[in-house]
């Protein structure tokens, strides 16, 4: 790269100078001079008359492009890192394993004479509908309330078609055992270990379906349910690596849908599998798109236990 700069001076001498001092040059090059135009005198010392202009040059060394060295070398990167892909093989899809984590374990209850107003309401209630005779042992903690009922061999009675009566005497129970109370306590009403054959029931049920949807990618819809037995199965379901539950409907024809929630991929030949069994599943349980809305959930603001609720409770 040629650097030049033009002085002007009354002689040569002046305007090379004057070249040289605009230039700058370094001392260790060598600075070329070329006369573009020599001085003029005037005539008679007053009309006419020029300076002399010189012009002085000297070669400068390019200096090195960075940018476009970096420039080569994201190109070469680039290209490495696509061959690269080129090269990988697709690996095989691999059977998921869905992964269970322990069981629920609920608090132990201890025997108190606390809520004997709302065991002596129960007990008459029970011998209100026909039975003969009625014990009633009552165990509590912080959270619950347990009343467990002793009234012979045969609580058919007690117990109602799917459990109706005995949510309705549950119901009624919690009402007369929190009523005047600091804070508010679940109750829970058992006759004949009922509730503990049916919430194993649940567990397992909701267990194999959040399985079946993990493995599937598809989501399950269950039959219509009281607030305690979507509650235990939103707790099975929360056992189960990538499932999720949440509940739709209203009123008597609230139910609980599980499905997957997206962290583990389903396997396409679970899919197809499980997909030629459908017929053969129970038919507490259909088959069926999740909605796009938000789901809402049985934990806030619905109480655990009891299948009848009224207006001033919030419904879940």
């Amino acid at each position: 790269m040629l650097k030049e700069a033009i002085g002007s001076g009354a002689t040569v001498e002046e305007a090379t100078k004057a070249a040289k001092e605009q230039l700058g040059a370094p001392e260790e090059v060598e600075v070329k001079i070329e006369i573009l135009k020599m001085p003029q005198k005037k005539i008679l010392g007053l009309f006419g008359g020029s300076d002399a202009q010189v012009k002085a040059s000297y070669e400068v060394a390019d200096e090195p492009v960075k940018v476009k060295r970096e420039k080569n070398e994201k190109r070469e990167n680039k290209k490495n890192n696509n061959n690269n892909r080129k090269e990988k093989k697709p690996q095989p899809v691999k059977e998921v394993v869905v992964e269970i984590s322990k069981p629920f374990v609920s608090v132990e209850l201890t025997p108190t004479n606390e809520y004997d107003d709302a065991k002596e309401y129960l007990k008459a209630m029970i011998l209100g509908i026909g039975m003969e005779s009625c014990e009633i042992e009552v165990t509590a903690n912080d959270e619950e309330i347990n009343f467990e009922v002793d009234c012979g061999e045969d609580y058919g009675l007690v117990i109602g078609r799917r459990g109706e009566t005995l949510d309705a005497l549950q119901y009624l129970t919690r009402m007369v055992a929190n009523h005047g109370k600091g804070s508010y306590k679940r109750v829970s009403v058992n006759v004949g270990d009922y509730r503990e054959k049916r919430e194993e029931a649940l567990r397992t049920l909701a267990r194999r379906h959040a399985i079946k949807a993990v493995k599937s990618g598809r989501s399950v819809t269950l039959e219509p349910m009281n607030p305690y037995e979507r509650r235990v199965i939103h707790t099975a379901v929360q056992e189960v690596k990538g499932a999720t539950s949440y509940s739709t409907g209203s009123d008597l024809d609230r139910r609980v849908t599980i499905a997957p929630d997206g962290s583990v991929k389903a396997s396409r030949q679970s899919y197809q599998r499980n997909d030629r069994r459908r017929r053969n599943d129970s038919p507490a349980a259909s088959v069926s798109e999740a909605p796009q809305r938000a789901p809402k959930s049985d934990f806030e603001g619905s109480s655990l236990y009891g299948k009848i609720e009224v207006e001033t409770e919030k419904e879940d």
